[in-house]
């Protein structure tokens, strides 16, 4: 997990918290109906839209996005690699790539087809559709987390008609107003909550993870195929030098 989800995460819950906290116990901002029509409702506003299949992966992927992640991410150090790899493959040949250890599953990958024999537009075609697959399971997540952040929001207000209508229907009883008035207001915390400090950030999160690990993978791909074409260390940096550019115009640019 990233620094700043780490801090972000924790600060908007510590926030939240120490907010409710002043001036009354946390326990009056829990109410198992509201609750109950908020995430219920959410649940199955999502299933509706998305599959259950797609809803764990959706899940699953948010795991791996939020975890710490060990792999390379430097593209330079991946150029690095890749320079080993030629000239392991130019003094051994290609099988000596077997005992090279690299730290990227994807780059690992490729290499692997490459020792195993399969020609270099086969490696290029299977890296691709990774690629692509990663790309369109991606979507589909932050689509996932995205459907919760709007739905959320959406059940908070029904929930807060439902507290209004059982007020209004009773108030001859001054004992129901409370639980009613209750339901009414926390089910759109509620929903908020989980729309703004959970489901529309982590949707966002996944998209900005899966275009920095496409891009990634994009670059691989051209790596591997330089590797496999046997080209010049020299001509390999000029054919990724491209890449390296754009990925420090763009952080010129955020800065």
């Amino acid at each position: 997990m990233s620094f700043s989800t780490l801090i972000g995460l924790f600060a908007g819950i510590s926030i939240v918290l120490v907010a409710m906290s002043m001036g009354s116990s946390i326990s009056l901002f829990v109410n198992v109906p509201s609750v109950m029509i908020v995430v219920g409702g959410t649940i199955a506003a999502t299933m509706i839209r998305y599959s259950m299949k797609e809803s764990f992966e959706a899940i699953g992927l948010s795991f791996s996005v939020l975890k710490v992640d060990k792999q390379i991410k430097d593209l330079n150090q991946l150029v690095d690699i890749t320079e080993d790899l030629l000239r392991l493959v130019r003094n051994k040949g290609m099988l000596a790539m077997e005992g090279y250890e690299i730290n990227h599953d994807f780059y690992r990958d490729g290499v692997r087809m490459l020792v195993d024999g399969y020609s270099p537009e086969l490696v290029k075609q299977r890296l691709k559709e990774q690629n692509r697959m990663l790309v369109d399971g991606a979507e589909t997540a932050a689509g996932v987390f995205r459907s919760i952040g709007e739905a959320a929001p959406a059940f908070g207000m029904m929930g807060t008609l439902v507290g209004l209508i059982q007020m209004l229907a009773n108030l001859s009883d001054p004992n129901s107003i409370g639980p009613a008035m209750a339901v009414a207001m926390l089910t759109t915390l509620y929903g908020a909550m989980i729309a703004n400090l959970f489901a529309l950030p982590t949707a966002d999160k996944i998209e900005s993870w899966a275009q920095g690990e496409s891009y990634r993978q994009q670059m691989i791909i051209e790596a591997i195929d330089s590797v496999a074409q046997g080209h010049n260390p020299a001509v390999m940096r000029d054919l990724l030098a491209p890449y390296l550019h754009a990925k420090q115009k763009r952080a010129l640019e955020d800065g």
